[in-house]
């Protein structure tokens, strides 16, 4: 499987390159920044708050392999947030690549779901921080749901 095969995203919004491996403890996937690299500014390279993105599509991946290999398409996550992100570099430069990791640490009934994620280059962590996540069935009706809610 490839990475675009197990995420929702698309075209530019899809910001990993690669699924390199995935089990029932988690998922480790990458990316390459290059200058044209979405939120990179062509000079020094992407700055480390987008690693809560990538750390998010990682985590996501993570049930879409699940999804696909039963038949579905990936379903799309709703990133409720992040606890204690810290990064050890302001910005990933240029050439750089990635080794971003999910590991998950619960999951209820509801599809809400907890990630241990990390930021790796050459060896050294360069991000961390936990990814909470909302996978629900159908995204409409929640969202016509929400929508209700606020016009009553």
């Amino acid at each position: 499987m490839t990475i675009d095969q197990v995420l929702p995203h698309t075209g530019r919004m899809l910001l990993l390159d690669e699924l390199l491996s995935r089990d029932e403890a988690g998922i480790v996937t990458a990316v390459t920044i290059h200058r044209d690299t979405v939120m990179c500014d062509g000079v020094n390279g992407v700055p480390a708050w987008v690693g809560m993105e990538y750390m998010a599509q990682a985590a996501c991946a993570y049930s879409g392999v699940s999804e696909v290999r039963d038949g579905d398409k990936p379903r799309v996550s709703l990133l409720l947030g992040t606890r204690s992100f810290t990064a050890q570099v302001p910005v990933f430069p240029i050439g750089s690549r990635l080794i971003v990791s999910a590991e998950l640490v619960i999951r209820d009934d509801d599809d809400l779901s907890v990630f241990n994620c990390r930021i790796e280059c050459n060896g050294q962590q360069w991000a961390a921080g936990d990814i909470k996540a909302i996978r629900p069935v159908n995204l409409h009706a929640l969202i016509q749901e929400q929508l209700d809610e606020q016009s009553n």
